[in-house]
């Protein structure tokens, strides 16, 4: 019986208190903690999209250098000169679509649905709407839609621009008493 009780006792600090000796504590992984997970979404979809953005303007760029090298080395010879100048007009094309999707997303996501807004540096920030959720105080949070944790002590109010904000940029709102 005193076995029994010993045995349980050492099961029992090592499953409360000693779990951290045997194991080890827990190791935070690397870059920035979201504790909203729209917050991380939204960061997700931004980077994707600037980074779906550079890369087609680095692939139209070189795809217009290479008409043009194609053109410098044509040597006056006709096929070759048009089949430049088509690639060159692809390339210029292919800028054109990027700069209009790049548009009519902006228009579509910040103006319509209003899910992207700048940020006092200029940034895109994506703020995806949340439902039946309250934003705890000092997070971002939309004026028209949000619910602070801590109302009615907490309301969503515009934080103040950093002067030389370029013009245009929206306040972000945060919850704060």
């Amino acid at each position: 019986m005193n076995t029994l009780i010993s045995i349980m006792n050492s099961v029992y600090s090592l499953s409360a208190a000693g779990i951290n000796s045997v194991f080890g504590s827990p190791i935070k992984p690397p870059g920035p903690v979201f504790d909203n997970p729209a917050v991380g979404l939204g960061k997700v979809l931004m980077t994707t999209v600037q980074t779906f953005v550079l890369f087609a303007a680095f692939a139209a760029l070189i795809y217009l250098l290479w008409g043009a090298v194609l053109w410098v080395t044509s040597g006056g010879e006709q096929e070759k000169l048009e089949k430049a100048r088509l690639q060159m007009t692809h390339a210029v094309l292919g800028i054109i679509l990027m700069i209009a999707f790049l548009g009519i997303f902006t228009v579509i996501t910040g103006d319509i649905l209003g899910v992207i807004r700048r940020d006092q540096d200029g940034n895109w920030r994506f703020e995806i709407q949340t439902v039946n959720s309250c934003v705890i105080d000092t997070q971002t949070c939309v004026q028209s839609s949000s619910v602070c944790c801590n109302a009615p002590a907490s309301t969503c109010q515009p934080n103040a621009l950093p002067p030389g904000s370029p013009p245009g940029t929206s306040p972000i709102y945060t919850c704060r008493p």
